[in-house]
């Protein structure tokens, strides 16, 4: 297989012309009139669409981004083999100066990006000399925005972790450590149980997971069943029950036909910024604020794909050979320690006594936040930044010589 090869994102202006005038033409739709706090009931609403569309009519620049987003990250794509064909592969990858850095691959989901990693990007050199310094690795999901899609049905999780298996392999980090949401976390969970030796550890900000088997763990099962739940607790739970029950139809689309509403989105640049920013909206804290441009850069990177892969995701996670289900009913073993950070306004949620039975057998860190939501790595990267801190520590300390060493040897 061939060896990286630098990336610079230079978008066609004949791609860019096209944008602008399925922009400049677009028609927005009119909306009900809503009472006050029921104004996202049917969708996202035209006050909020309206504003974006103008904003990219009048004063988005897209060189402008494309120029920083090339000033910002060192971009690369590689050849990898998987299930018979090549992936494209783009990925972010900025090394540390510390000659002690550890190698870390940081894994977006849906409808986010690579673009997520910018702050997190600050962990190859820590203000603080004490704190670990990272590699930092943030491939794009195949299919998604800038790497290329596979051209078979049945590319699911397990391959996709392979891929980023296969990736870290290629930059010579035969062992390291993980971050991820969302899909990304489902991702590097896939890779924690097919490649345990390589992983050494795993934080994710996602914590999901099936209830126990009734002869396997009868204590916890019965707990889930009466409903043993602190107040909190109870409330994190509501919220994903209401979010599976309220908010899921885009994954239950995407989950069924994903190529037919791809060719709506795909072809349509405000049908697409309408599609994520509904997503964005209701999982992340009331008082943060998207901007304007990183909404539309957003909905640019997926226009870019022009491939259904961000939808196929939710069609190949709900397959019997390599589905969620088989996934989250797989516990990682003890050779991986795994960090989680749970944020309030996130959609998915698993108190820790219930993932010690069904997730993990070697948790060694937990926080629960009070603010935050499903984006932390853009709503609060500190927090999270500093959570990563934590578990690393605590993987330094608890796991043997030999496996740091290893880790410590993978970033040389």
């Amino acid at each position: 297989m061939a060896s990286p090869k630098p990336y610079i994102l230079d978008v066609p202006s004949q791609f860019l012309d096209w944008v602008t005038n399925r922009v400049n033409t677009a028609r927005v739709i009119p909306d009900l009139s809503h009472p006050a706090g029921k104004e996202w009931e049917y969708g996202i609403p035209t006050s909020v669409v309206e504003p974006l569309v103008e904003h990219w009519k009048t004063k988005y620049d897209w060189r402008s981004v494309e120029n920083s987003i090339n000033a910002t990250f060192k971009m690369f794509t590689v050849d990898l083999e998987e299930d018979g064909e090549i992936i494209s592969i783009h990925f972010v990858h900025h090394r540390s100066e510390r000659p002690d850095a550890i190698p870390l691959i940081f894994a977006h989901g849906w409808p986010g990006n690579f673009t997520e990693v910018q702050h997190i990007l600050k962990l190859t050199a820590p203000e603080n000399p004490k704190d670990q310094a990272f590699h930092i690795v943030a491939p794009s999901i195949p299919g998604f925005t800038l790497s290329s899609s596979p051209s078979r049905p049945g590319f699911g999780i397990k391959k996709i972790a392979s891929v980023y298996h296969k990736l870290m392999h290629k930059l010579g980090y035969e062992t390291f450590v993980g971050q991820g949401g969302d899909w990304g976390s489902l991702i590097l969970r896939s890779v924690a149980l097919q490649y345990p030796n390589s992983l050494v550890g795993l934080h994710i900000n996602f914590p999901v997971t099936l209830p126990p088997k009734p002869l396997h763990d009868p204590i916890t099962l019965f707990w889930l069943a009466t409903r043993w739940f602190t107040p909190d607790e109870k409330k994190r739970l509501s919220r994903m029950q209401w979010f599976l029950k309220a908010e899921t139809g885009y994954s239950r689309i995407q989950g069924s036909k994903p190529q037919t509403v791809s060719y709506a989105l795909l072809d349509s640049p405000i049908g697409m910024l309408a599609w994520i920013r509904d997503k964005m909206e209701l999982a992340t804290e009331e008082t943060f604020t998207w901007e304007p441009d990183t909404i539309i850069t957003w909905t640019m990177l997926y226009l870019l794909s022009n491939s259904a892969g961000h939808a196929r995701i939710y069609k190949e996670g709900n397959s019997d050979e390599d589905g969620t289900t088989g996934l989250l009913g797989s516990k990682i073993s003890k050779d991986v320690a795994l960090g989680v950070s749970s944020f309030p306004k996130d959609v998915a949620y698993a108190p820790k006594w219930w993932a010690q039975s069904t997730m993990a057998d070697n948790i060694v860190t937990w926080r629960e936040h009070d603010k935050g939501g499903h984006f932390p790595s853009v709503e609060c990267p500190d927090v999270l930044m500093s959570d990563v801190q934590e578990w690393v520590r605590a993987i330094r300390e608890t796991a043997s010589p030999s496996k740091w060493e290893a880790l410590l040897k993978a970033g040389k």
